[in-house]
């Protein structure tokens, strides 16, 4: 009788542990409530779980789009850009360290950024005749230097206005003008400045140091009270107010692209960002070991976000537009090199779809095939319904608790 009893009770405990684990189990599914996967492996989420995992979708849509050639990059300071500063003759720096510009900082032109002082004794003021006597002469050939440069400028504009020549030999001629005159007016200042340290009895001169351009310093080497001499470049400004973007196109694409005259420019920084370059001119060697031709695009560059020897990636039109259906770059998932996205076939009904992806541009990615215009992509939320999709492959616990 009690064998009977006991065996009553376990019974009894092993009914009640069972009821009490198929509540929790209960529970757990309307807590946590799946989606509904089909045979054919669509997902389908009610209003709910649509606004929980803030799914939103927009049409694909058809634009007309021109082929383009891909081909890396770097950003470089286009030709005439680069200025240097020098002292006029040897002597000690002058320049407060609140004052005195650092690499990264924007100067002007004409901004003072320190002076030299030299100090010389009454026996030297015949020397310092001398060299004005000489740079009289420096002066006159930097006028007729100057004059040459200015007639091969217009001669340039004129051939490149007529298409004879590429905006890069334009460029060069007009950096001519601006070295001769730089040329033309540093001696003009030093012979100013020898007239008057001739003039005085003895002591000391002092020049001030400007800026020859506006843009960024790139290197600096101005430290108050250091000695310097006419050889040693104190400062070097880049004026990246524009830039060049020069492309490694691979030779086998030259073809394709002779008759471009401008490119779509992105960073890997930002991608959703396009620049538009214009053509300055395409490179006459191949590089030996990648087979790539340079080809140099001019960018305005007024908010300096593109820096120097940043990483780009071009795209250059080869050929006329083409019908071609876009989509948000956000709709696309790849996983493995295989590209897809997801569509609403129905209301709150979802099929991933293979697609192949093209180009990238901007926010946009263009789709090559397995997308129709105005079919429904999920543009915010992919990545919530591919992980979704990944739960309903796990098989779900029976009702004995079984997989």
């Amino acid at each position: 009788m009690q064998k009977c009893i006991v065996a009553l009770a376990l019974s009894i405990g092993l009914t009640a542990c069972e009821s009490d684990a198929e509540k929790q189990r209960e529970q757990s599914r309307q807590v946590e409530p799946r989606s509904s996967a089909a045979p054919d492996g669509s997902i389908q989420l009610t209003a709910e779980q649509i606004r929980a995992n803030n799914i939103q979708t927009t049409a694909a849509v058809e634009e007309n789009i021109a082929p383009a050639i891909s081909a890396p990059g770097r950003i470089k300071p286009r030709s005439g850009s680069e200025s240097q500063v020098f002292a006029p003759f040897a002597g000690r720096v002058i320049a407060a360290a609140s004052s005195t510009p650092r690499v990264g900082n924007e100067v002007r032109e004409g901004q003072l950024i320190g002076e030299v002082e030299q100090s010389f004794a009454a026996s030297e003021r015949v020397q310092f005749k001398s060299a004005s006597l000489q740079l009289q002469t420096e002066i006159d050939q930097a006028r007729q230097e100057l004059d040459l440069r200015k007639k091969e400028a217009d001669r340039a504009r004129q051939l490149y206005d007529g298409g004879a020549i590429p905006l890069k030999d334009l460029q060069t001629a007009e950096f001519g003008v601006k070295q001769s005159q730089a040329k033309l007016d540093g001696a003009e200042r030093a012979k100013t400045e020898y007239d008057q340290a001739a003039s005085q009895e003895g002591g000391q001169r002092r020049t001030p140091l400007r800026a020859p351009g506006s843009g960024t310093v790139v290197a600096a080497d101005l430290i108050a009270g250091e000695q310097v001499d006419p050889s040693k470049s104190l400062l070097k400004v880049v004026d990246t107010s524009s830039v060049w973007a020069e492309l490694a196109v691979h030779e086998s694409d030259l073809a394709q692209i002779r008759r471009s005259t401008t490119a779509e420019i992105a960073v890997a920084s930002d991608p959703s960002r396009i620049y538009t370059g214009r053509l300055v001119n395409v490179g006459v060697a191949l590089d030996p070991q990648n087979r790539t031709l340079p080809v140099t695009f001019e960018i305005p560059n007024p908010d300096r976000s593109l820096k120097l020897e940043m990483a780009v990636e071009g795209r250059v039109p080869a050929g006329p537009p083409q019908k071609t259906i876009t989509v948000p770059a956000s709709a696309v998932l790849s996983e493995q090199g295989v590209s897809s996205v997801f569509v609403e076939a129905s209301a709150g009904v979802f099929q991933r779809r293979i697609v192949m992806a093209g180009q990238r541009r901007g926010d946009k990615i263009t789709i090559v095939s397995g997308l129709q215009a105005n079919e429904k992509v999920v543009a915010t939320g992919a990545q919530s319904l591919n992980s979704e999709a990944l739960k309903n492959l796990i098989p779900k616990d029976d009702e004995g608790g079984k997989r």
